[in-house]
């Protein structure tokens, strides 16, 4: 995932094909950069990008990945079950919520982990210009507030505990004689 960019994982309940005619992305004419209909035949956006099963459509606002299954063939291209106001819509709803939730994941005293599930310390301080001040488990450090994500058990890092340690190894480096 990139950041600054949300995306709207598979199951949008209103982007599903009934499985009745649910079709395979090839079937459905859905390749990268092939425009994308709503279900009145209006413009949603290109596919962005295809990885595996997940389709990433670009609306010029949002970019929302969607489950290959939510497109079927239409008369002038493939054809999932939003408009591109309605997609738009659950991509901010989506960001909204992803908002609400690390803001409340990011409080003193929570503990944090890795986007890999390792434990790498605690959430010390908020601090006034917007980073946040980290008691990791060899020594404190302050990364940005677009460095983390919040899920169903706490805060998280939007990077790997290896990352992490690579990029404290990095900033802990002394300068090279110049």
């Amino acid at each position: 995932m990139k950041l600054g960019r949300l995306f709207v994982v598979a199951g949008l309940a209103l982007a599903a094909a009934p499985p009745a005619l649910a079709q395979s992305i090839a079937e459905a004419g859905v390749a990268v950069g092939v425009m994308v209909y709503g279900p009145q035949g209006n413009e949603v956006g290109p596919v962005e990008n295809i990885q595996g099963d997940v389709v990433v459509i670009n609306t010029g606002g949002n970019s929302a990945a969607l489950a290959g299954s939510s497109f079927v063939k239409g008369p002038k291209g493939p054809v999932i079950g939003y408009t591109q106001a309605q997609l738009d819509e659950a991509v901010e709803g989506a960001k909204r919520a992803a908002q609400a939730k690390l803001d409340a994941a990011l409080v003193p005293g929570a503990a944090l982990r890795s986007s890999d599930g390792v434990a790498v310390g605690t959430i010390k301080a908020l601090n006034e210009d917007g980073t946040i001040l980290i008691e990791g488990t060899s020594q404190t450090f302050a990364l940005a507030r677009d460095a983390f994500a919040a899920d169903d058990t706490g805060p998280m890092l939007r990077i790997t505990a290896q990352q992490l340690t690579d990029a404290l190894g990095k900033s802990a480096a002394p300068a090279e004689p110049g």
